[in-house]
């Protein structure tokens, strides 16, 4: 009867953490993400963002490519590099983050100016088919095709 009640006991435990700490495997960003409109917003247009894996061994950078469609605006596109941040999630509890980083960013400077990024966003789910990203830190001046708190899904 107590080994009933332990095992039942550690199978209410994996759910209540599977609750707790949702599963973001950051290993899931490469691919193309649609952006999802709250329910009831008219949306007129499109907005598509593209993960591309690269290999920091070799030089090459992960890369993200945005593409907005819109009606009356028409088409934009812009391009950044991404650091993906697991930050040990979930055992230490710390939220997987995502650093943008303009495609002409100074990466030899000596100084802090290195490690700032565009846009850290936190991401807060990240699946197979939903990715949820929510913004904590922007520092563009000026107008920018990052969005603020946004969700998708994936398309490719």
């Amino acid at each position: 009867m107590c080994a009933l009640l332990l095992v039942a006991g550690l199978c209410g435990c994996e759910k209540w953490t599977k609750d707790l700490f949702p599963e973001i495997d950051l290993g899931k960003l490469p691919g193309t993400w649609e952006k999802v409109y709250p329910e009831g917003v008219q949306d007129a247009g499109l907005v598509r963002w593209t993960f591309y894996e690269g290999d920091p061994n070799n030089g090459d950078f992960f890369l993200l490519d945005i593409h907005v469609s819109d009606v009356f605006a028409g088409d934009s596109d812009a391009s950044f590099h991404f650091t993906p941040h697991q930050n040990g999630y979930p055992l230490e509890g710390a939220q997987p983050q995502l650093y943008l980083y303009g495609i002409d960013h100074d990466w030899s400077n000596d100084n802090q100016d290195i490690y700032k990024p565009e846009v850290l966003y936190q991401v807060m789910e990240c699946s197979d088919k939903q990715l949820i990203l929510k913004r904590v830190e922007l520092n563009i001046n000026g107008p920018s095709l990052l969005e603020g708190d946004v969700t998708f899904k994936r398309v490719r």
